[in-house]
């Protein structure tokens, strides 16, 4: 079993799309988050860690391990946020119909397809390496969203992106592999459940 986790909310002033930029930690709120989903996965006795390299992700990855009994954590460069040259932009840019993938800004920016090969192969590299582990994987909102996508054999469009699947902050997507290595998809939103059942 592996738990996709999207990192906790980022501490961000100047309100940027900071994309794969250094030094964008989790803020106050985002603190509270990583608790909230940790205590969700204190449970889980998870065998493994992974982490994007990103700060955000890696306090993340660093308050669920402080809560549960894993000690090891991984960093994973598949895990990290997706590459593009809108980071720096204002996030005023994030209208609807916004896209990073049609068209890039920038060549070398990567597209759906790109997120979702790195993806598939950290997938796949996981069910070698953790084979009847359970193993948790802190990432980033499109590149979770878009390994759902392919996992459900839905199109790699904008549309479907930012669909109900888009992963919320400190979400979580259970993907089991079932008998025929047919995935099984579940969905968490830990922070919506833990303020309805306040």
């Amino acid at each position: 079993m592996i738990l996709m986790v999207r990192h906790a909310e980022v501490h961000n002033p100047k309100d940027i799309v900071y994309g794969r930029l250094p030094g964008f930690g989790l803020s106050p709120r985002g603190e509270i988050q990583a608790e909230r989903v940790a205590r969700f996965l204190s449970a889980r006795n998870a065998d493994v860690i992974y982490t994007s390299p990103l700060l955000r992700a890696r306090q993340t990855a660093s308050v669920i391990a402080g809560q549960s009994n894993t000690a090891t954590v991984r960093r994973s460069k598949s895990l990290i946020e997706v590459l593009t040259g809108y980071q720096g932009s204002p996030n005023s840019i994030l209208v609807g119909g916004f896209s990073f993938y049609t068209p890039v800004k920038r060549e070398g920016d990567e597209s759906m397809d790109d997120v979702l090969r790195r993806m598939t192969n950290f997938l796949s590299l996981v069910i070698k390496r953790h084979a009847g582990e359970e193993v948790i994987a802190v990432s980033h909102a499109d590149p979770i969203a878009i390994l759902r996508l392919g996992l459900e054999g839905k199109p790699l469009t904008v549309e479907n992106l930012h669909s109900v699947v888009y992963p919320e902050r400190v979400s979580i997507n259970q993907i089991v592999l079932g008998p025929d290595h047919v995935p099984q998809l579940t969905y968490f939103d830990v922070v919506r459940s833990m303020e309805t059942a306040a």
